[in-house]
């Protein structure tokens, strides 16, 4: 008997992730054939079900706290672009710490673009202290992915940076993801 409801459910599930798929791609032909009601319908249909990448794109295309809604439960589901546009979001909003615990958490799993991101946000002390080694570590670690703007900016920090400076820098870089500590006061990104 316990055999047979766990195989029921087991189906039911397996349906109900079917249909959230097929939700998902009916509603992105939808958005691409210019039905954008049609289209949200389909991709909310397919977030409430579960669908990671629907909770990503309708957060994303849903403005205020509904989207942001469904960009944090894409980021509690371990979605890095939702961590990303999360913080995105946050930035705009003028929410800097928040952007920067975000970008934080997206960097710590790898993210060359949110190491960019912190490195800038320590050049100019938004929502994170202004550090230019600390900076210049990001931009650094930012840089290895190849991104000739990043390397520029990477580059600039450089020139501004004893040879003493410059190695500390370098050094920090290679443990920085692991060493740093997530921003004390503020949710951890998706919460």
């Amino acid at each position: 008997m316990k055999a047979g409801c766990a195989f029921a459910l087991m189906l039911v599930c397996g349906f109900a992730q079917a249909n959230a798929t097929d939700d998902y791609l009916a509603g992105l032909k939808a958005l691409e054939q210019g039905r954008r009601e049609d289209g949200l319908y389909l991709l909310e249909q397919a977030a409430v079900a579960g669908s990671v990448a629907a909770q990503l794109k309708f957060g994303e295309l849903t403005p205020g706290q509904p989207g942001e809604r469904w960009l944090r439960a894409a980021v509690r589901k371990g979605s890095l672009p939702a961590a990303e546009a999360l913080a995105q979001r946050y930035y705009d909003d003028r929410s800097y710490r928040r952007a920067a615990q975000c970008w934080l958490a997206a960097a710590k799993r790898g993210s060359s673009s949110a190491q960019a991101h912190l490195g800038a946000l320590q050049v100019v002390g938004l929502g994170l202290p202004r550090d230019r080694l600390q900076a210049f570590a990001w931009m650094n670690l930012a840089a290895s992915a190849g991104d000739p703007e990043v390397i520029a900016l990477r580059d600039n920090l450089a020139s501004q940076l004893d040879a003493v400076q410059l190695a500390q820098g370098e050094a920090l870089s290679r443990e920085l993801p692991q060493k740093q500590d997530y921003l004390p006061g503020e949710p951890p990104c998706g919460e």
